[in-house]
């Protein structure tokens, strides 16, 4: 088994709450910024968990999000929005200067409680794999 911080893991769980939180009152450049980095640290997350499980490993953004699915750390229901904002990536790192605000905004908005969802469906997971001690430490891999 690999280890993995799990501090940075906390953090990045939290960054993903704060955006969460920050998401409502957001407009223009700062929205997309928190929606692509929703979808960045998500997937982050993803591969942390996928890497310190030695689960399967992903070819692509969409392939976290099925093994999270079939891993039973995410929900299908939440598996399925999250899938729902993947192509918007493309949409906010290639075509950015045609980024439609409203637009996204509406698909975020319709998708963001599988985002909220998404920090305690991960510590869950942890606490039914591992319990309250785990071999997720300082320090990366071993």
């Amino acid at each position: 088994m690999y280890f993995v911080d799990r501090e940075e893991l906390q953090l990045k769980l939290d960054y993903i709450e704060q955006l969460t939180h920050s998401f409502s009152e957001a407009q223009g450049y700062g929205l997309e910024r928190i929606c692509h980095m929703l979808i960045e640290s998500v997937v982050d997350v993803g591969n942390m968990i996928i890497d310190g499980f030695i689960m399967r490993d992903p070819g692509s953004y969409q392939d976290v999000i099925d093994i999270l699915e079939m891993e039973k750390v995410i929900s299908r229901d939440d598996a399925k929005a999250i899938t729902e904002t993947l192509p918007l990536r493309q949409w906010m790192v290639r075509d950015y200067t045609a980024i439609n605000h409203q637009a996204l905004k509406q698909q975020f908005s319709e998708h963001m409680s599988a985002y909220q969802s998404f920090k305690p469906s991960v510590l869950s997971f942890i606490d039914n794999e591992l319990g309250p001690v785990s071999a997720f430490g300082k320090g990366g891999r071993a």
